[in-house]
């Protein structure tokens, strides 16, 4: 009876943690080049060959949908088994999701006309300008929070041509992205002042996401750290 036992025990484990790993995974971004790049099918970029990387080694099904950033996040909130990324993890975020981290390390910088008259030498120097992010960006967060004149777009890329009008003073962009779009829209009026904040950018889960799924989700990251996966998927987009 006990052999019984034992049997159907594993037998139901098994059952069990095949259930578990068979859910399929929504996994949600907004356009950000050259992290997530609309495309064929669920895109291309940094960030999303790092995640899609992710989840074939995990062995998880998932899909990739590129949607505005609010959107993402009020769905990663609300949807069981559902993802969003690259997230920028911060102190106010932290108990609100599962974290998978970093996927990326990014900065961001001041960049302004290369004929401007503002020298920005430290984050001080921006006070009193008008200064452009894009909507969910924990940038925009912490520079509101701190009295700067902050202007935000549904999307990073418009901030670039705003500043080539001089719609805005200053434009607080991640430097990957910066350079990408610049070499993109051929812009080269544009320089690099001052490079302020380092973000950890991490895959955020639904709380309801299993534990299991999550915990071997950070395993194969760190992997892929060990392995230089993430490097060379990187250089790529450098």
């Amino acid at each position: 009876m006990k052999i019984r036992v034992t049997y159907l025990t594993v037998f139901m484990l098994n059952i069990l943690v095949s259930s578990v790993y068979a859910t399929t995974f929504t996994l949600l971004t907004e356009e950000l080049p050259p992290y997530s790049i609309r495309g064929n099918g669920s895109g291309t970029g940094a960030s999303i060959d790092i995640v899609s990387q992710l989840f074939e080694r995990a062995g998880f099904d998932y899909e990739i949908i590129i949607v505005p950033w609010k959107r993402a996040m009020r769905m990663s909130l609300s949807d069981a088994n559902t993802c969003i990324f690259p997230m920028q993890r911060n102190q106010e975020r932290e108990a609100t999701y599962h974290w998978i981290s970093p996927i990326l390390i990014t900065q961001t910088g001041f960049y302004t006309r290369k004929d401007s008259p503002h020298k920005l030498v430290t984050i001080d120097d921006a006070k009193g300008l008008i200064i452009g992010t894009y909507n969910g960006s924990a940038v925009a967060e912490y520079l509101t929070s701190w009295g700067y004149d902050v202007r935000i777009t549904p999307r990073d890329a418009p901030n670039i041509h705003k500043l080539m009008k001089n719609r805005i003073d200053v434009w607080a962009a991640d430097t990957l992205s910066a350079k990408y779009l610049a070499d993109k829209h051929k812009i080269t009026n544009m320089k690099e002042q001052l490079v302020y904040f380092s973000t950890l950018r991490a895959l955020a889960c639904n709380t309801k996401v299993a534990e299991i799924k999550v915990n071997k989700l950070r395993q194969e990251l760190k992997l892929m750290y060990t392995d230089g996966t993430i490097e060379a998927i990187i250089s790529k987009y450098k």
